[in-house]
């Protein structure tokens, strides 16, 4: 994939033939960005050490990392309220990239919603993997994603709603890589065997002015 192109992985089931049968239609994209990844790292591996030190543990998003984990703290913080050239061009691109991703859906002249953005960063080291889970299922839930900052041979697996045996898209984890899926989408990651960090940054889009009461004041305009 080619810088700034994008592509459109879509799962989407046959005309049901029974009151009963599932259906589902769910598009998952991944776009290839030009971002310095090499200062994104450095940003967030310093930023992991204050945030970790400034605020105690709380839900690590059933992602299974844990209390030690910035993830876990995840509530705390918006990567993309940091001020640094590079996080606001990120702020830039998802907007970007979530126009392209919803008039692809809905029509090339359909307005996007405004909409509210969380954004967070997940550090994995030797040993660790993110664990099955999802991001909401409420009935206002929206689109979720994330930018791959560094990896070595990692995967991101994402779970068919309905057939979690079979139907899978096991994503390869490419520095620069941007991904947006539906929020209700489970996923996990396969097992980080280097000694190098895996580092992405991960975020929620809503329609909501709030999402948890502890967080609030993270929630930005998108």
């Amino acid at each position: 994939m080619n810088i700034n192109e994008w592509c459109a992985i879509q799962y989407k089931s046959d005309p049901p033939q029974s009151p009963f049968a599932p259906t589902w239609d769910y598009t998952i994209g991944e776009k290839q960005i030009d971002i310095d990844c090499e200062q994104l790292k450095n940003i967030i591996l310093e930023k992991e050490k204050e945030i970790k030190e400034e605020f105690p543990a709380s839900s690590d998003g059933n992602t299974g990392l844990g209390p030690d984990s910035l993830t876990s703290r995840f509530r705390h913080f918006n990567v993309l309220s940091w001020g640094y050239e590079v996080t606001d061009q990120l702020h830039e691109e998802i907007k970007k990239f979530h126009k392209q991703y919803y008039r692809s859906l809905f029509g090339a002249f359909a307005t996007p919603p405004k909409l509210n953005i969380r954004c967070w960063a997940n550090v994995l080291r030797k040993g660790e993997r993110i664990k099955q889970h999802w991001h909401s299922i409420h009935p206002h839930t929206y689109l979720g994603g994330h930018l791959t900052v560094t990896a070595t041979d990692t995967k991101t697996i994402y779970v068919h709603p309905y057939d979690d045996i079979g139907r899978k898209y096991e994503a390869e984890n490419v520095p620069g890589k941007l991904t947006l899926f539906p929020n209700y989408l489970p996923h996990y990651t396969t097992v980080n065997q280097y000694d190098s960090p895996r580092i992405t940054i991960a975020f929620d889009l809503t329609s909501l002015n709030s999402i948890f009461t502890d967080d609030d004041n993270t929630l930005i305009p998108l």
